[in-house]
């Protein structure tokens, strides 16, 4: 696992940029955390990838122009925790509709 923490500034769709850097990958997010810095804003997120990945979606958040700095380090204690306390793996909506509320849905 991976932390990373993302500066950037607050303008309209940016949060949701970096957030759809990873999720366009299919990589699961256990962690995230969205707060105001000192200077602008910082994600936290903790995220499972290779180096690859580290190297592809550090390219893809510096290419936001509203993010100033991206840092890669070791999870926080409390990052770890709060992701322990979720689920693996959540089962699709669909997977548990029944077939009369799935085909009512498509009319």
């Amino acid at each position: 696992m991976n932390a990373f923490h993302i500066h950037y500034r607050n303008t309209q769709g940016t949060l949701m940029r970096i957030l759809t850097a990873v999720s366009r990958r299919g990589i699961e997010m256990p962690y995230v955390h969205a707060s105001a810095a000192a200077h602008g804003y910082r994600a936290s997120l903790l995220l499972d990838v290779n180096t690859k990945q580290i190297g592809q979606l550090c390219r893809d958040w510096y290419a936001i122009v509203d993010v100033m700095d991206v840092s890669v380090g070791v999870p926080t204690p409390e990052m770890l925790d709060s992701a322990a306390g979720l689920p693996n793996a959540h089962p699709p909506a669909s997977a548990s509709a029944s077939g009369n509320t799935a085909s009512a849905a498509m009319a």
